[in-house]
């Protein structure tokens, strides 16, 4: 499949998209994608990535494209810039920008709108979900949603890929298909005792290096404030390094960044040791710029490694036959601690929906349909003694639920009783934004819920058995089939 790459880099992700390489001893098998136009605006980024791959890249501003000249394509990827997003005061607000990096994500939508690619892969920081006070963030998911795209999103952590690092960066990807939709799930993670620490990737010689060592007034600096102020950050060599940055060249003692502790002394990390926290491999070359643009490339790259996964999940929905591993996925809970986007905006909800959300139907004595999206909730102990017999018409949930979940997506409940598990399905016949008062006597009748009517099918199991919950990400990559195979 064909593959454009907008603000490529120095080709971090295009080398994970595109597989084929060596790192740490695995080797990383070739996926089926083909990059047929890759761009960025620095040159030094360009030159590195030019010095990689035999297909070259164009030093050029995104907004510079002619679309109309682009190759075919059918797939389109890309970390475009989100600093410098505002939430323009209208009403309803819409998503703006504050200077003309902020413009650049509207290119790559322009472009998804009128060339309508297969599907699209977008990269950012975590930081993107809680920009402005977490209003951006549902908003880029609607101008994508807008061009025409169905989209699923998940915070990844590299360490859990075989990354010997701790960076999260978010990820969309959106399919113009339902069928493409439908098949994706994001790559599980890799058995624990197959990810990289630290160790793996630390180069010994650069211990003779004389210039990766902090001066002793540095050190002394630091020292003197490290107790109070939790600076000079030692990275353990049995963990995942913490997230290096762009200014690797200017790493201080006295900031956040990682620096490691070697022969009673403090240090940098080299560019090639960089590179392979980043999972580079070896042969991977940087050295045609100056070492400060290496080190600005490296940190500013997506981790090839990570990408491979993401790319993998992405060819098996393509109906391309790729291994994915069978590891569990961590819980939303885990992924978006204390996360404010968790909070569904009822009255917004309403709005737009003023009746209901979804309305589903199925004759109870059909074969279930084991494609169709299931929510998986905890029940209150003092409504469980209707979900025992099947009796429960109504449910509600509470305020902490995705704003933008595609709540039209809901097809069947399952009930979580406490200290049981899951056994009973569910149909979900109507689900509306309502009041507590409409399920608890004596309510407020404006503390607005969702509210489900069901209807009782069948008992999956002949009793409960154990169930991980995940109610923040059943809703959108939980199938009937998946609750079947447990």
């Amino acid at each position: 499949m064909n593959v454009i790459s907008l603000f490529c880099g120095c080709g971090g992700m295009d080398l994970g998209l595109l597989g084929n390489f060596e790192y740490l001893g695995t080797k990383y098998s070739a996926n089926p994608f083909k990059i047929v136009y890759a761009v960025d605006f620095d040159e030094y980024c360009t030159q590195i990535y030019n010095n990689n791959f035999e297909h070259k890249c164009e030093i050029k501003d995104v907004r510079q494209i002619d679309i109309n000249q682009l190759p075919q394509f059918d797939v389109l990827i890309g970390g475009f810039p989100c600093q410098s997003f505002s939430i323009s005061a209208q009403n309803p607000p819409r998503l703006g920008y504050k200077d003309e990096r902020g413009m650049l994500f509207f290119e790559m939508v322009k472009i998804l709108k009128e060339k309508q690619p297969r599907a699209f892969i977008a990269e950012n920081v975590k930081g993107i979900l809680s920009a402005n006070k977490g209003k951006a963030f549902p908003m880029i998911i609607k101008e994508f949603s807008d061009a025409g795209y169905k989209v699923q999103y998940k915070l990844l952590t590299a360490s859990d890929y075989g990354v010997p690092q701790k960076r999260e960066r978010v990820i969309i990807i959106g399919f113009r298909d339902d069928d493409d939709y439908k098949r994706f799930s994001f790559p599980r993670h890799i058995p624990k005792d197959c990810k990289k620490v630290l160790r793996d990737v630390i180069i010994e010689e650069a211990n003779n290096d004389s210039h990766l060592f902090f001066s002793e007034k540095a050190v002394a600096g630091m020292m003197a404030v490290r107790d109070k102020m939790n600076k000079g950050r030692v990275m353990s060599l049995d963990e995942p390094c913490n997230t290096i940055s762009s200014h690797l060249a200017k790493v201080s003692l006295n900031s956040t960044d990682p620096v490691y502790f070697a022969d009673g002394r403090f240090r940098r990390f080299s560019t090639r040791e960089a590179a392979a926290i980043q999972s580079f491999p070896d042969d991977f070359r940087f050295d045609s710029v100056s070492e400060g643009r290496q080190y600005k490339a490296i940190g500013n790259a997506v981790p090839p490694v990570m990408m491979w996964h993401i790319a993998q999940s992405l060819a098996k929905a393509l109906d391309y036959k790729t291994p994915i591993q069978d590891i569990t996925i961590p819980t939303i809970e885990e992924l978006f601690p204390k996360a404010s986007f968790l909070e569904i905006d009822f009255n917004a909800v309403k709005e737009e929906y003023p009746e209901q959300i979804t309305e589903n139907h199925i004759n109870i004595d059909s074969k279930l349909d084991n494609t169709k999206n299931v929510l998986v909730s905890y029940v209150p102990n003092e409504r469980v003694k209707l979900y025992l017999d099947g009796g429960a018409k109504v449910y509600y949930t509470g305020k902490r639920f995705p704003r933008t979940v595609a709540l039209n997506k809901l097809y069947y409940f399952v009930p979580y009783i406490k200290n049981k598990g899951i056994r009973d399905l569910y149909l979900i016949k109507i689900a509306h934004v309502g009041s507590k008062s409409e399920i608890v006597d004596g309510a407020d009748p404006n503390d607005l819920r969702l509210i489900f009517e069901l209807e009782y099918i069948q008992q999956l199991f002949p009793d409960y058995i154990p169930h991980k919950l995940r109610i923040w990400e059943t809703f959108t990559d939980t199938t009937l089939d998946a609750i079947i195979d447990k």
